[in-house]
């Protein structure tokens, strides 16, 4: 058994002083600049008597985290008000700006953005979130734009995550103009771009993976799907540019080569070798430079093999970050690198003390990979589960699986993206065999994504989770324990029994429940019964949906359907492969043969879920039994709007819920139609009133007129939309003429989510919140 480390008191001041910025950087995010200098100066003060304080070496450990305490609320109030002062007085004036990205451009639902530094001609300088046209193209870290427009406030939804960036305004570049890369890091700029190239020519259905492990560039990964497959396996990090791939890779290169008996010089030299041709080929983006700094300092540096140096050496590397840039206290890059190297550095010793009894045969091909990754998992799961909203449930048995298959692919990668750089002309034959290399990982991913259960939906909010991760370190530290092998194999099988009864056996005790999710301006809906459910729409906020799904207990769906093609309808319905095992996708049946783009991206996004074999087309009379529920399309008939908001599948549901074969209640789900195709609906199917009315296009005007609300008579109306949302959802004429009619009229922008659960004689309604 390995001895407990010390905590170096450095290490304490580095935690504290992080824990404090990162806590008063929020705070002050919601105050106004006084504020936040004020805050710094106080700080400034408390830490020079703590500084006094410590010198004299009084109840040391004490004074230590009082320090690092008074530090980071300096640092943060430094921050806050830096970034309030040099945002504030350029908001609202157009101007002509120069912006450099600090980050690759993101393709998303209104066109491309990215975080940017934006300067004027007078020298002003801010970082803003820029967005920019679908006709970008693929803008890498460090391009440079011009445009001309004003410098606008980030909008409220948007402000938390923005400030947590570093930034608090928002620039919209129309029509931008490319500017030639300037700068000492212009060369490796252009070679990381040759790279990609290179890469993505010559690396056929690797190409996103060779990209995302040589080049830290995900764009490929997630266009293609592959990334949410990753997520779900639990090795999202390892296509993410974050010290927790970095560590892993270096940690198990190392042990291989001392495994070979490789003297340590050439250990040292190989491992940093790899890491600094992994922050060239990245582009050097300071998340990058954070990862491989962690590395080298923490694991690679402390020749001597103390790790008392290593924990000395990540203090300085946290502090410097932090202190250099107060928002990084708050970034996800700066936890996931710190944190995955200080579990590996901490317990990875204990870990594979644990594992001593096993075979001397399996000693080498599990308790090395497994200790790593649980030491790694240890501090940095619970944040990552937090940040994501997805617990991968085989992610340990993943990384252990996946880990001596990651280190040849990145590798692999490396030395192709280096070949490609240096010598053109032998890039494909590199690439090729780069390729090669990483099939074994890609085969594993995409057979542990499939898995039911690989991975679950959760809502937990970050502070909990670093709460959480700080309690199990503080835990075993003090414990230092040493259970027997038995122990642990029975331990684990009694947490694998809970999961599978709270999976597989809860949802069967479910009562019959209709759940609107939260999704923002979208929609998504939720039938269960006897242990089934449906999904109606996905909405297009992937993390939204997943904490929708992770609250109300939602861990698989029977199947999907799909009213219509429209973004905020279907948008989110890659993140079901990862967190909802979906057996099959229903669209309206003209959606299988009509030819417009919408629908044929419809029809690539329902079988890359689902497969070619369980996408099925709904015609009126359709049904699908959920359990108690019977869900039946009553349009379209046939397209007249190319699956456009005419063409929605609407969808009746009633309920037998005393199994007397009559309907007690009745629900219609309408899509995006409008009043004149749900008044069809109404004479077709001769409704005399529906208990529940999800309303059409997200009450906009034209869903409802005064005369089908009134033949309608919901008891419930449902609108699902976000809040302030620039559609001016819902209208004042929907929500008058459903209050005419007698409806009670439940919003999700209000109430977040709504769960209407039915008895025969009753129908009871629980919100998230008030409203």
């Amino acid at each position: 058994m390995p001895p407990r480390p010390s905590m170096p008191p450095l290490l304490v001041v580095a935690l504290a002083l992080w824990a404090a910025c990162a806590g008063a950087y929020t705070l002050l995010g919601s105050l106004p600049k006084p504020a936040a200098g004020a805050f710094g100066v106080a700080g400034a003060a408390f830490s020079a008597v703590c500084g006094v304080l410590l010198a004299r070496r009084r109840r040391a450990a004490i004074w230590c985290v009082l320090l690092g305490l008074c530090l980071g609320a300096c640092c943060a109030g430094c921050g806050a008000y830096a970034v309030r002062a040099a945002s504030e007085p350029l908001v609202g004036n157009a101007r002509t700006w120069t912006f450099t990205l600090a980050e690759d451009a993101r393709s998303g639902s209104f066109g491309a953005q990215a975080l940017a530094w934006a300067q004027d001609g007078a020298g002003a300088r801010v970082k803003v979130s820029l967005m920019l046209g679908e006709d970008a193209g693929m803008l890498l870290s460090g391009s440079r734009l011009e445009a001309t427009c004003a410098l606008e406030e980030a909008p409220e939804e948007r402000q938390a995550f923005l400030w947590g960036e570093g930034a608090c305004a928002t620039a919209r570049a129309r029509s931008p103009r490319m500017l030639e890369d300037r700068g000492p890091l212009a060369p490796v700029r252009a070679l990381r771009m040759q790279a990609i190239g290179a890469l993505g020519a010559y690396g056929g259905a690797q190409a996103g993976i060779l990209q995302a492990l040589a080049c830290g560039y995900r764009g490929t990964v997630r266009d293609s799907g592959a990334y949410a497959r990753y997520q779900a396996a639990g090795l999202a990090h390892l296509v993410a540019v974050s010290g927790a791939h970095l560590s892993l890779v270096v940690a198990l290169l190392g042990w291989v080569l001392g495994a070979l008996h490789a003297p340590r010089p050439a250990r040292l030299a190989l491992s940093a070798g790899v890491v600094g041709a992994y922050l060239v080929l990245a582009g050097v983006p300071l998340s990058a430079v954070r990862a491989a700094a962690m590395v080298l300092l923490a694991l690679v540096a402390p020749a001597a093999g103390r790790r008392a140096s290593s924990l000395n050496a990540l203090a300085l590397s946290i502090m410097a970050f932090v202190a250099l840039d107060p928002s990084a206290s708050v970034s996800a890059s700066l936890f996931l690198s710190a944190g995955s190297v200080l579990g590996i550095v901490l317990f990875a010793g204990l870990f594979r003390s644990w594992l001593a009894p096993l075979p001397r045969a399996l000693q080498g091909a599990l308790a090395q990979p497994l200790a790593l990754t649980a030491a790694s998992n240890l501090v940095a799961q619970p944040f990552s589960a937090a940040l994501f909203a997805q617990l991968p449930l085989v992610g340990l048995a993943a990384n252990v699986l996946a880990a001596p298959l990651f280190t040849l692919g990145c590798v692999a990668s490396l030395i192709a993206g280096v070949v490609s750089c240096a010598f053109p002309a032998a890039a494909p034959l590199a690439v090729e065999a780069a390729g090669a290399a990483c099939l074994p990982l890609e085969a594993l991913v995409a057979l542990l994504a499939r898995l039911p259960y690989a991975c679950v939906a959760v809502d937990l909010s970050l502070a909990p989770a670093v709460m959480l991760s700080a309690a199990a370190c503080a835990t075993l530290w003090i414990a230092w324990p040493q259970p027997r092998l038995r122990v642990l194999a029975a331990g684990g099988g009694v947490l694998a029994a809970a999961l599978a009864l709270m999976l597989m056996v809860a949802p069967s005790f479910r009562g019959d429940e209709i759940i609107m999710l939260d999704v923002g301006q979208g929609d998504a809906f939720v039938v269960r019964s006897g242990g089934a459910s449906v999904l109606v729409d996905t909405g297009n906020q992937d993390a939204l949906l997943r904490r929708a799904l992770g609250r109300n207990g939602v861990y698989g769906v029977d199947a999907l359907i799909v009213s219509h093609a429209d973004d905020d309808h279907c948008g989110s319905m890659g993140v079901l492969e990862g967190v909802a095992h979906t057996r099959r996708v229903c669209v309206a049946a003209g959606v299988l043969t009509c030819p417009c783009a919408s629908c044929e991206r419809l029809r690539l996004q329902a079988e890359r879920l689902a497969g070619a074999q369980g996408v099925c087309g709904m015609e009126p009379g359709d049904a699908l039994e959920v359990g108690r529920f019977t869900l039946k399309a009553v349009w379209p008939h046939a397209f007249a709007d190319e699956g456009g908001n005419a063409d929605s599948l609407c969808v009746l549901a009633s309920l037998d819920a005393d199994g007397d074969g009559a309907a007690d209640w009745t629900a219609l789900f309408c899509g995006d139609a409008e009043s004149e195709q749900v008044e069809r609906i109404v004479d077709e199917q001769g409704l005399r009133g529906v208990d529940v009315l999800k309303v059409g296009h997200h009450g906009a005007r034209v869903a409802l007129t005064e005369k089908l609300a009134a033949s309608l008579a919901p008891r419930v109306a449902l609108i699902s939309c976000g809040a302030r949302n620039r559609y001016g959802h819902p209208s004042e004429e929907a929500l008058t003429r459903l209050g005419a009619a007698g409806a009670r009229i439940i919003r999700t922008d209000q109430t977040g989510d709504a769960r209407l659960s039915f008895a025969k004689g009753s129908l009871r309604i629980t919100t998230e919140r008030p409203g």
